[in-house]
């Protein structure tokens, strides 16, 4: 519970940073999250193959890990001038992807169903 817990936590910390003025403390913050929500998006895409989940978390959890990558890209030293707006949006948007997937691992799952129950009454006439 604590690897999918982790990080919405660093995405969240390093918002808190950028809200505070410590840019360099937030980029730090996001570089440790973008190896934690790429552990997240297998660990949500190993539950869509098992069929634990949806196939919409595992895309939401890959969204999530590009835009943190994106964020960290756009923040780094090389950058001139200070953070740019784009990567605080895109922490925004990531953590708005972390809530939506928290929202999606809580709700109950609907049954699926059997594909033989789909062919039932259809007659084989070979």
């Amino acid at each position: 519970m604590a690897r999918r817990a982790l990080p919405a936590l660093l995405v969240f910390s390093a918002l808190l940073c950028d809200a505070a003025g410590g840019h360099s403390a937030a980029l730090g913050f996001l570089l440790a999250a973008i190896p934690a929500a790429f552990v997240l998006a297998l660990d949500c895409y190993g539950d869509a193959l098992e069929d634990g989940c949806s196939g919409m978390r595992p895309v939401l959890a890959g969204l999530a890990v590009g835009l943190l990558v994106l964020s960290a890209a756009l923040r780094s030293p090389a950058v001139v001038g200070g953070v740019p707006q784009l990567a605080v949006s895109a922490l925004v948007i990531t953590l708005a992807l972390y809530a939506a997937i928290c929202v999606g691992a809580l709700l109950p799952r609907r049954p699926v169903r059997d594909s033989r129950s789909l062919y039932r009454g259809v007659v084989n006439r070979t």
